[in-house]
């Protein structure tokens, strides 16, 4: 078609022109819809950064709590070891070297090293208290020794050794907000749920899970936890 065409046909050409504006009016219009979508969107998730937080703080408090239930319940195999070998519960200067190289560990990781120090000092205990409930029992059932019971020197001395570097990463991860109100109450809760298992009563999950609380409220910084 060319120019004297539509001289010739007027109307053809407006409607011509008048479909090409609609089309494209409709082309940009799906464009504009598309980006004011996903606009929205962004601005919804950020808006709402909370939702990805609360789940990340979860997540980091149960590691540290599966970590403090696995090194629990390895206490049942050292106190085994222990009364097979006549030994007593309590290794004092094993627990010393033990708290002097978590205290090197955490000026490395760039933690605090009184907490630290005293989280692991709780872990102590805590199994110390397994260990000896474990005796009572098996001095009242007249137990002489346990078969195939693992090394405490070759096999569960270096497990222990890895639970502890592990138990320094995950520190890292919470330390910054262990002040938090809201961190606190999900440690108490999701402790109920997660270090459970044999001779794990009350007062041992208690005890293992007691320095956490203690951090005071000025330490908080949620806003940093991601």
């Amino acid at each position: 078609m060319n120019l004297s065409f539509f001289r010739k046909h007027p109307l053809l050409f407006v409607i011509i022109i008048f479909f090409g504006l609609f089309f494209s009016s409709t082309v940009v219009a799906a464009n504009l819809k598309l980006y004011f979508a996903a606009h929205n969107s962004g601005s919804l998730q950020s808006a709402n950064p909370q939702a990805i937080t609360s789940a990340d703080q979860q997540l980091r408090v149960d590691k540290l709590l599966k970590l403090i239930q696995q090194r629990l319940l390895i206490a049942h195999d050292v106190a085994r070891w222990k009364w097979n070998h006549k030994r007593p519960i309590e290794d004092l200067k094993r627990e010393q070297e033990l708290l002097l190289k978590v205290r090197q560990q955490a000026k490395i990781y760039s933690l605090e090293p009184d907490p630290v120090v005293a989280f692991f000092k709780a872990q102590i205990e805590a199994g110390k208290l397994i260990q000896t409930v474990d005796f009572k029992n098996w001095q009242k059932q007249g137990i002489k020794s346990f078969p195939n019971v693992p090394d405490l020197n070759q096999t569960l001395r270096p497990s222990l050794d890895k639970l502890n570097t592990e138990f320094v990463f995950a520190l890292t991860e919470v330390t910054s907000v262990l002040g938090c109100p809201q961190i606190k109450e999900l440690i108490q809760s999701r402790s109920q749920v997660i270090i459970q298992g044999d001779g794990i009563d009350q007062q041992v999950q208690s005890l293992a899970i007691s320095p956490l609380l203690k951090f005071p409220s000025a330490s908080c910084k949620v806003r940093n936890f991601r």
